[in-house]
C-alpha cells in the first residue's frame, strides 16, 4: 500500500465530501474519491523538497535530502545530500493502466550511465537505504486485484489532533499475485486523506506500515507534511518530511523526464543545487 509515494504527498491530499453521507459511501466509493483527488492534483507540475531520516535494524542512522519534480505520470527525484550520492537521479514513468508496472530508471553520476530497473531484485531494492523500495515509490498496485470492505470508523490521533477515519480492508482476490495480500487503510471521514496504512505478507504477518505524523495545508486543502514508514521484517524505519511543496512558474516539460536527457539535467535551474 505504499505504491506511488513518488508523488510525495499527492496520495494524501484531501477533498470535501460534497454533501455525501457516510451511509451513502462504500469502501470502493471512498477509495475512488481519494484516487480522483490525487489524480486531479497530479495534473499540474510540482516541485518538492523532501528529507528521509532512516533508522536501520541495527540502530544506526542515516538521512537523505531530495528534490522532486513531477508531472502527470512522470516523476524525477534528485539526490541532494549526502554529498557522496549527490546527483543521483531516480526516474519513474507510470504504467498506461493501474495494473501496469511503472518503468523505473536510476542514474549514477559516478558511472555516467542510466540503468533501467527491470528485475524484481532491482525494483525491490532499498531506495536510498530507506524502509521503502524503488518499486514502492514507482508502482501502483491495481485495485482490481482486491476486494474491499468498510469495517467501520475509528479515531486516529495525529499530534494534538484526533481524526475520525473510515477503516477499509483490502484482500487479494484468489489466484492474484500481489506483494501484500491484505492491507488496512484509515481514511479521514471529513477530508478523505489517508492517515494510516498496514500491509500484511503471505503468512498473515504485519509487513509494512505507514503512519501520518503531522498534517498541514497545501492550496487550501489538508495534506501530510510528515510520515513514518516502518519495515517490520527488519525493524527499519524512515521518517519522510516534506520541507517544501510548490508549483513552478511554468509547467515542466516532458523532455525533462526522458531517460536520454537525464545526464544533462540542470539541478541549479530547479533549486536543487547552487
Amino acid at each position: 500500500m505504499f505504491k506511488n509515494i513518488a508523488r510525495f504527498g499527492v496520495i494524501v491530499v484531501s477533498v470535501a465530501l460534497l454533501g455525501l453521507t457516510a451511509a451513502a459511501l462504500t469502501a470502493d466509493e471512498i477509495m475512488d474519491m481519494v484516487d480522483a483527488e490525487a489524480d486531479a492534483l497530479a495534473e499540474g507540475s510540482m516541485i518538492s523538497i523532501i528529507r528521509f531520516d532512516n533508522i536501520y535494524g541495527d540502530g544506526t542512522t542515516g538521512s537523505n535530502l531530495f528534490g522532486s519534480l513531477s508531472i502527470p505520470n512522470r516523476s524525477l527525484i534528485y539526490f541532494i545530500e549526502p554529498l557522496d550520492v549527490a546527483g543521483t537521479i531516480f526516474l519513474t514513468h507510470e504504467g498506461e493502466t493501474d495494473d501496469d508496472n511503472a518503468r523505473l530508471w536510476l542514474y549514477l553520476p559516478v558511472l555516467g550511465v542510466i540503468k533501467e530497473l527491470v528485475s524484481e531484485d532491482e525494483r525491490g531494492g532499498s531506495f536510498a537505504g530507506s524502509a521503502l523500495s524503488y518499486s514502492d515509490l514507482g508502482d501502483r498496485e491495481g485495485r482490481a486485484d482486491y476486494d474491499t470492505v468498510l469495517l467501520g470508523e475509528e479515531d486516529v490521533v495525529i499530534g494534538d489532533q484526533t481524526r475520525t477515519a473510515y477503516k477499509i480492508e483490502s484482500t487479494a482476490k484468489p489466484g492474484v499475485d500481489v506483494d501484500n495480500p491484505r492491507s488496512i487503510v484509515w481514511i479521514d471521514t471529513e477530508f478523505l486523506i489517508m492517515l494510516k496504512v498496514e500491509a500484511y505478507n503471505n503468512l498473515g504477518n504485519l509487513d509494512t506500515t505507514m503512519d501520518v505524523l503531522a498534517l498541514g495545508e497545501f492550496e487550501g486543502k489538508l495534506t501530510t507534511v510528515e510520515m513514518l514508514a516502518t519495515n517490520h521484517s527488519d525493524g527499519s524505519t524512515t521518517t519522510i518530511t516534506i520541507l517544501e511543496q510548490r508549483r513552478p512558474d511554468s509547467e515542466v516539460s516532458e523532455d525533462v523526464f526522458l531517460p536520454e536527457n537525464i545526464q544533462s539535467f540542470d539541478a541549479v535551474l530547479w533549486g536543487f543545487a547552487e
